[in-house]
C-alpha cells in the first residue's frame, strides 16, 4: 500500500492540489540528486525552446553540472501549475540526446516522470511522435490500450490519418471547455483522413458511411452489426456537424468518449482487415 492509498484508508485522502503537490516533492528528490550532465547545445535547445534565459555561465565545455541545475532551476519555478510543469519538463525530456555513456538518459527521465505520476495517482501517461514526447490524460487503462495505443500503432499504415490522431490526441491533452469543439472535429479530421486512406478518395467522413456498411457486410460481418455500425457512424457525423464542426457548442466532458468512439471506429476497419499490427 503506497502513501496515497494509506490516507485514503485514514479517511484522509489528498485532493487533486494535494496529489501534485505530493507528485512534485517526490520527483525533484530525484531530479535535485541526478546528474543529467546536458551538452552545449542541449542547454541552448532547452532555453530556446521554452524562452528562458541562457546563462553565460553555463556555456563553457565542462559546465554540465550548472547547466543541469540551471535547467532545473527553471522547471521549478515554471512548475505552479501541472501544465506548466508538463511543458517545462517535457521541452527538458525532447531537447536531450541519446547518449549512451549517461547514466540518466532520455528514456530514464520519460520513466521517471510516469513512475512518480503512478505512484502519486496522478492519471497522464507519454505518448511520442516525431515531433517528440507529449503528455496525454490516462483515462480507463483497458480502454486507452485498446482505443488509443494500439490504434495509434496500427494507423502508421495511414500517415495522414496517423498525423492527424495525433494532432487531435495533442490537443485533448489541453482541452478547456473553450477549446472542446475545436478538439471534437480535430477527431473528426483524423477519423475522415483515416477512411479516405483506407477506402480511397476524397469523400467527407458521412458520405463513408455506405463504404463502411459494404466493407463490414462483404467480410462476414452480420447485418444487425453492420447496420448498426452504420447507425453509430451517422450520430457520431450529426453530433459532429451540429455541434463542433458548425457549432461551437461541445462539451469538453464529452471529448473522451468521442476519442474513444474514433479510435472503435478505426480498430474495427482495420482488424476486419486483417492488417499486420
Amino acid at each position: 500500500m503506497d502513501w496515497i492509498d494509506y490516507r485514503e484508508k485514514l479517511g484522509i485522502a489528498f485532493s487533486d492540489t494535494q496529489k501534485y503537490e505530493h507528485f512534485k516533492k517526490k520527483i525533484f528528490n530525484y531530479l535535485d540528486n541526478w546528474e543529467g550532465k546536458p551538452n552545449y547545445n542541449e542547454y541552448v535547445n532547452f532555453c530556446d525552446m521554452t524562452g528562458s534565459i541562457i546563462n553565460p555561465h553555463c556555456l563553457t565545455q565542462y559546465d554540465d553540472k550548472e547547466r543541469y541545475e540551471h535547467i532545473i532551476d527553471i522547471i521549478r519555478r515554471k512548475s505552479d501549475t501541472i501544465s506548466d510543469f508538463f511543458a517545462y519538463y517535457m521541452a527538458f525530456v525532447n531537447t536531450r540526446e541519446y547518449l549512451e555513456w549517461r547514466d540518466q538518459g532520455k528514456a530514464s527521465y520519460k520513466d521517471l516522470l510516469c513512475k512518480m505520476l503512478n505512484e502519486s495517482h496522478i492519471p497522464f501517461e507519454i505518448l511520442e511522435d516525431d515531433d517528440g514526447c507529449f503528455v496525454f490524460p490516462k483515462g480507463a487503462k483497458e480502454l486507452d490500450q485498446a482505443l488509443v495505443s494500439e490504434p495509434l500503432e496500427w494507423l502508421n499504415s495511414y500517415p495522414i490519418a496517423h498525423k492527424a490522431f495525433i494532432k487531435a490526441l495533442k490537443d485533448y491533452a489541453n482541452a478547456t471547455e473553450d477549446t472542446a469543439s475545436n478538439v471534437a472535429d480535430k477527431f473528426r479530421k483524423a477519423l475522415e483522413s483515416f477512411c479516405q486512406e483506407f477506402f480511397g478518395g476524397q469523400k467527407s467522413l458521412e458520405n463513408y458511411k455506405s463504404d463502411v456498411g459494404r466493407f463490414l457486410k462483404d467480410n462476414g460481418v452480420p447485418k444487425e452489426i453492420s447496420g448498426n455500425f452504420e447507425t453509430i457512424l451517422n450520430s457520431y457525423c450529426l453530433f459532429i456537424n451540429n455541434y463542433a464542426k458548425h457549432r461551437d457548442a461541445t462539451s469538453d466532458k464529452l471529448l473522451e468518449f468521442i476519442m474513444y468512439q474514433t479510435g472503435n471506429f478505426i480498430r474495427l476497419l482495420i482488424t476486419f482487415k486483417g492488417s499486420s499490427v
